[in-house]
């Protein structure tokens, strides 16, 4: 039962959500949003400015919502195309209770720029195999979209090339991008270009067979196992890569230096520059700590190669609280679709999964949507939210869906949050009972994010800025 406190005056707080300016819609355009939160009485007017100058096109307003405490919420979205200069002075200002506040829109610069390597292959090995691979491998970027073109001599190449879809790992991505030539073409000394553009910054690195990186050595990176395996499974994988690796390396494996396993490792056909070498342990040994290294060593490296991994361990993990929004009953009325969100806050270390279920069994990862892990509360725990699409009649089957979050600190190490069509009738909102206020606030924003997020089609880097 949800009791309605009457609440004492008191002025809105004000928060935006920016998409990226290199992030926007398919058709062009941009999509801003901004919240009015924990205010009473009832706002005068929420109205949005560019440069001083009153927009009254691409503006949507949504219901005000009064919460538990007695207190309001109000949301409104801008759409505004690129040619009306989408990333300046864009303000939303509110009057309330005789008394103005406003919030600008900043335009957030990329979280990370890649870092772009060029690598190729061991002279000898191209030579006996009669063509030269050459990978490009930019890592350690964000937000996701990335273009990469090779050039000869400057000229595109439309052909011999092969690039990876972008990999996640820890919030950042990671991409590889492979090109084939034959040995005639790599010994004319033509120059190569692998040609990177992210957030419209392009880099270019450049190679021919004269460089001295025909020498480059082999670079040994680990994985560690998915944290769905860790938590579900008996036992976890770890991976080690090896690139530009010469041919028939050894891999070894050890724990504490006690060996574990050691192989000659071959080139997979489809990747003659990578070996790849998993290490199947105990998730008990993963979890204890300790410390595995993985040895690469070959009679053409001059020492071994080492690498080490551990799982690292949290002094304060936190549980993860879980909430879903349900369609409101307008929605699932009239449009073909409804969507379900599940938001997950206040939880860490950040290694989470988020997936979803409906009458128990596995709803396809392609009619849901994750956002990535993102800090909260001056970095001490973070947030991440999920967003079910499914068929209107599917929802009015009561058919039930669950969002199912693992995370290490949860005591059963699985949390599920059901819903039906029956739920709709009594709360708009499904939330553990233990919600304190700051979870109400993010639960009540999750109604906006929600709705933000899907405008954006999936494709917005969301950033969160207050002010009081």
């Amino acid at each position: 039962m949800m009791t309605v406190i009457a609440a004492t005056p008191s002025p809105p707080t004000l928060y935006n959500l920016v998409s990226s300016c290199q992030q926007h819609n398919t058709n062009g355009s941009v999509t801003f949003g901004c919240l009015a939160m924990d205010y009473s009485p009832e706002i005068t007017s929420l109205t949005w400015k560019k440069d001083g100058q009153l927009i009254t096109t691409g503006v949507k307003k949504y219901p005000s919502v009064r919460n538990k405490k007695g207190t309001y919420t109000l949301s409104s979205q801008l759409t505004i195309t690129e040619s009306e200069g989408a990333c300046s002075n864009i303000s939303c200002e509110v009057r309330h209770s005789g008394s103005d506040k406003s919030i600008g829109m900043k335009c957030p610069r990329p979280v990370n720029t890649p870092n772009v390597l060029l690598t190729v292959s061991f002279r000898d090995k191209i030579t006996r195999q009669k063509f030269a691979t050459v990978v490009c491998s930019i890592i350690d970027f964000r937000p996701k979209s990335i273009a990469v073109k090779w050039l000869k001599n400057g000229q595109p190449m439309g052909s011999g090339i092969v690039t990876s879809p972008p990999c996640e790992v820890n919030g950042n991505f990671s991409v590889s991008s492979q090109l084939t030539v034959s040995a005639r073409e790599w010994f004319s000394k033509a120059v190569y270009t692998c040609q990177v553009t992210h957030q419209e910054v392009t880099q270019s690195r450049h190679i021919t067979a004269s460089d001295p990186s025909l020498c480059t050595d082999a670079s040994v990176t680990l994985l560690p196992p998915p944290i769905e395996q860790v938590l579900l499974e008996a036992t976890v994988t770890l991976t080690c890569v090896i690139s530009n690796a010469p041919y028939g390396v050894n891999v070894s494996w050890s724990e504490a230096k006690k060996p574990l396993k050691s192989e000659i490792a071959e080139q997979p056909g489809a990747d003659t520059e990578s070996v790849v070498s998993k290490l199947n342990i105990s998730t008990q040994a993963w979890l204890s700590g300790a410390v595995f290294d993985c040895v690469v060593s070959h009679q053409d490296l001059p020492t071994p190669l080492r690498n080490s991994m551990r799982k690292k361990t949290d002094p304060n993990p936190r549980e993860p609280s879980v909430s879903v929004l349900l369609p409101s009953a307008e929605d699932a009325s009239a449009q073909r679709f409804v969507s379900l969100s599940c938001l997950v806050r206040g939880f860490s270390p950040r290694e989470i999964f988020v997936k979803w279920t409906v009458n128990d069994k596995p709803v396809n990862p392609g009619n849901y949507k994750n956002t990535e892990v993102m800090a909260e509360n001056g970095n001490s725990s973070f947030f991440m939210y999920s967003l079910l699409s499914i068929a209107a009649e599917e929802w009015a089957s009561g058919a039930s869906y669950s969002c199912v979050v693992g995370h290490e600190a949860i005591p059963l190490k699985i949390i599920n949050r059901t819903v039906d069509k029956s739920s709709a009738t009594t709360e708009r909102i499904w939330t553990e009972d233990n919600e304190d206020d700051n979870g109400n606030i993010w639960t009540t924003a999750s109604t906006f994010i929600t709705l933000f997020f899907l405008s954006m089609s999936y494709s917005a880097a969301v950033t969160l800025v207050k002010i009081e």
